[in-house]
């Protein structure tokens, strides 16, 4: 896996990274990336919290109660490579990739595309609604492009899913994505967003998605946000 960034998905004006003191920085200017010198890039960069970015500790717990450290890596290894597979079928709906930073040999996080709004909380907080019709339709042409691929997401539910400035759907979390027919991980679905019990979750199906479509499309009627 290359920690290069990925051609099919240019930046716009904003971008950041993580650096040598493992802090994540981002910034924006309104200025061509041709004419940016690199002083105006670093007074731009405002620090990121490390809670907006990164699991919290506690997790680590628990899988070591269970004896199944070994897949935290492995997680984050399987969704690194859908999210490459993705960036060579891009689709302006799914998350755009640019590839993954590396520390001392190993993949500790992927580099995605910001995007400043979250769909629950921009409902939650009443900061915005959203267009339902071509909402939907945006995020069913996001569903079907990774269904043409023979890939399901299995984990759609709201809080998987970004505004863009147009308002528009940006899927997210591919923690879960398999290739339909195969045994799901660890991550598989989220309670209350799928069809029959968790313990009959097991294998990748694009009905999962769609059953979540139709959820998703009767729940923007009416959100509710307990579970969020």
């Amino acid at each position: 896996m290359s920690p290069s960034l990925s051609p099919p998905c240019p930046f716009g004006t904003g971008g950041g990274g993580i650096f040598r003191d493992d802090n994540a920085y981002f910034g924006s200017l309104d200025i061509p990336r041709r004419d940016l010198k690199l002083e105006q890039i670093a007074l731009a960069l405002t620090p990121v919290p490390d809670e907006h970015l990164f699991p919290d500790i506690t997790l680590y717990d628990v899988f070591q109660k269970h004896n199944v450290l070994n897949l935290i890596p492995k997680d984050l290894l399987e969704e690194a490579k859908v999210m490459q597979m993705l960036s060579q079928h891009s689709h302006p709906h799914i998350i755009c990739y640019h590839g993954c930073y590396v520390r001392r040999g190993r993949i500790i996080s992927l580099v995605l595309d910001r995007h400043s709004q979250e769909l629950v909380e921009l409902l939650r907080n009443k900061v915005g609604t959203v267009d339902k019709g071509p909402f939907m339709r945006a995020l069913e042409s996001a569903i079907r492009h990774l269904h043409s691929l023979n890939w399901a997401h299995n984990d759609l539910h709201p809080g998987n899913i970004l505004i863009d400035q147009a308002g528009m759907p940006v899927l997210i979390d591919f923690g879960s994505a398999r290739e339909i027919g195969t045994k799901l991980g660890t991550s598989r679905g989220t309670k209350g967003w799928i069809e029959g019990e968790m313990k009959d979750y097991h294998t990748s199906d694009s009905g999962h998605d769609l059953f979540a479509l139709e959820m998703i499309r009767l729940w923007l009627d009416s959100p509710t946000f307990d579970n969020f």
